[in-house]
């Protein structure tokens, strides 16, 4: 069992680090620098600076960064071990992203009453079916796809836009990306 668990979390792991490096490259093809970590914040963002920038002089060192992390793996570290399990980790995760969730409830959450029905929760992808099923038989195939080089994409279709750490790290969801 400790094994499935050591290879669960390290393929968790491994699967943050490809986002974190595909959203950075993602925003750089976009001209975006050091952005493109979800929705309009970014590495570099007001959110990071503020977590890391401990001097606040608007800059960020590798001392800053290693004592930020340092102290928040010890306020996570529940048993003292001086490591995290998965379940550690996903306390600390949900600390990191809490705004990243605040915004995708908001995103479906479409009338602000502070509630997500089952009509809010469908309606992104019902568009994204509505939007991209170019035959018209009413479900997505291999034959909806546009061919290379045919049409200009719009914005939120494919995944070229801000494709960051898990759902809802892309551009207002954008219209094609599965939602939890």
């Amino acid at each position: 069992m400790q094994k499935k668990t050591k290879v669960l979390a390290g393929g968790a792991v491994a699967l943050l680090v490809l986002a974190g490096i595909a959203a950075a490259a993602s925003a750089h093809m976009n001209g975006k620098g050091w952005g493109g970590m979800g929705h309009g914040g970014g590495m570099m963002g007001p959110e990071m600076m503020a977590r890391y920038d401990a001097d606040k002089d608007g800059k960020l060192t590798q001392p800053e960064i290693d004592q930020n992390r340092a102290q928040w793996l010890g306020e996570f570290d529940a048993d003292k071990n001086a490591s995290l399990s998965l379940q550690e980790f996903q306390a600390l995760w949900l600390k990191a992203r809490g705004d990243v969730i605040v915004r995708e409830f908001q995103f479906f959450d479409a009338n602000g009453d502070g509630q997500v029905t089952l009509a809010e929760y469908q309606s992104p992808m019902a568009r994204m079916v509505a939007t991209r099923d170019r035959n018209g038989d009413g479900a997505l195939s291999p034959e909806d796809r546009r061919k290379h080089g045919e049409g200009k994409h719009r914005r939120g279709e494919g995944m070229g836009r801000g494709q960051g750490m898990g759902p809802g790290s892309g551009e207002g969801m954008g219209e094609g990306i599965e939602n939890p």
